[in-house]
């Protein structure tokens, strides 16, 4: 059974962003559909003055539209209806899928410097779930997400926004301390029942960090009996994660790698100025945290991190770099021309299938 679900492009509050987005989002498309729906079709599309995504796969409708809201551009979904007498077919609304868990205000509130852009973000998270054995996970809030450089927490709040319970991790603590009271003044401005406890992390008897959880749900029963979501940070190195989380327990990492412009990379007790030093020293911990079929979406500087050097330091860790040169390419700012890379452990079970996949043609993606 074949389906098309046309979806109008949210627009970008993000000028430079805007005008990478077409690109951008049917690149996205084409992962996230094609790991689900092998020969999955998806074309740009103007119509009445507006940028759509047209999506044709070979699935019924109700396995197409939650995957087809997920995506980080859907603002709104029609399908093609035949009408008698008509010369073409008509668009019919069809309601997007019930994925968000949480108001927008849990993105978009918190500003800082740096920001990520929470559609890049949310792209992000869905590329690495698509990658992963897991996939489906996304849907149903089970997905075990970590990001091991998560900042101010603009991933760990789309996360929870989806459902999930995520982990992350920041050597910043001025970043942990700013997320987590932003976290406990949105829950209480919602009404959300919730718990925290903050307090030393500890490694064979040496502190070194920070470690903050909070657990919520919309009423008390929930959370008494552990149906909730929950969060959890840990303001250290992220090499120090294979000491602190289990091994092989993780579908997805998602990390927005420092660009090595403005400022470094804060690795141990020095300032990295390569993001290719930090990926070098992180990637070997990261890939013990995967599970072998797990996913990984990293967005870095292409001025700053050379595709080729990545793939190389990447599989010495044993992991495959998946997409193309540019496949995701746009520009940020005059120094940041940023990409995503697309990494699977090299013992991926379904790793013939998804490098035969392959990245979207860089041609659509250049900006």
């Amino acid at each position: 059974m074949s389906t098309t679900l046309l979806a109008l492009r949210a627009p970008s509050a993000n000028r430079v962003y805007t005008d990478a987005a077409g690109p951008l989002a049917a690149a996205e498309a084409r992962w996230v559909l094609g790991t689900r729906f092998p020969g999955a079709v998806v074309h740009e599309r103007l119509l009445a003055g507006h940028d759509h995504l047209e999506i044709t796969a070979d699935a019924p409708r109700e396995q197409l539209l939650p995957v087809v809201s997920l995506l980080s551009s859907t603002m709104a979904l029609y399908e093609p209806v035949d009408v008698p007498d008509e010369p073409a077919p008509l668009l019919r609304p069809v309601p997007l899928a019930p994925v968000l868990h949480h108001s927008s205000d849990l993105e978009t509130t918190l500003k800082y410097p740096g920001k990520t852009n929470e559609q890049f973000t949310a792209l992000l998270i869905n590329l690495a779930a698509s990658l992963s054995e897991n996939r489906d996970r996304l849907l149903d809030g089970t997905l075990a997400l970590l990001d091991p450089m998560c900042g101010r927490g603009t991933t760990l709040n789309r996360a929870l926004r989806l459902g999930l319970s995520p982990t992350g991790a920041d050597l910043d603590r001025r970043d942990t301390d700013a997320y987590r009271t932003f976290l406990l003044a949105w829950l209480r401005q919602h009404r959300l029942r919730h718990t925290s406890e903050a307090g030393r992390l500890s490694l064979r008897g040496a502190s070194i960090g920070t470690r903050f959880r909070a657990e919520l749900a919309a009423d008390k029963e929930t959370l008494r009996a552990g149906g909730g979501q929950s969060v959890t940070v840990l303001g250290t190195d992220t090499l120090a994660l294979g000491d602190l989380l289990p091994d092989g327990r993780t579908d997805a990492i998602v990390a927005d790698l420092p660009y090595g412009v403005q400022h470094g990379a804060h690795h141990g007790a020095s300032l990295q100025r390569s993001p290719l030093e930090v990926l070098r020293a992180a990637a070997p911990v990261w890939r013990r945290l995967m599970r072998p079929g797990a996913g990984m979406a990293l967005a870095v500087n292409r001025r700053t991190a050379d595709h080729a050097e990545a793939s190389a330091l990447l599989a010495d860790a044993g992991l495959q770099l998946l997409s193309a040169d540019g496949a995701f390419r746009h520009r940020v700012d005059q120094a940041i021309d940023r990409d995503v890379l697309l990494v699977i452990r090299s013992d991926h079970p379904r790793a013939d299938m998804l490098r035969a996949l392959g990245a979207p043609d860089p041609k659509d993606s250049h900006v």
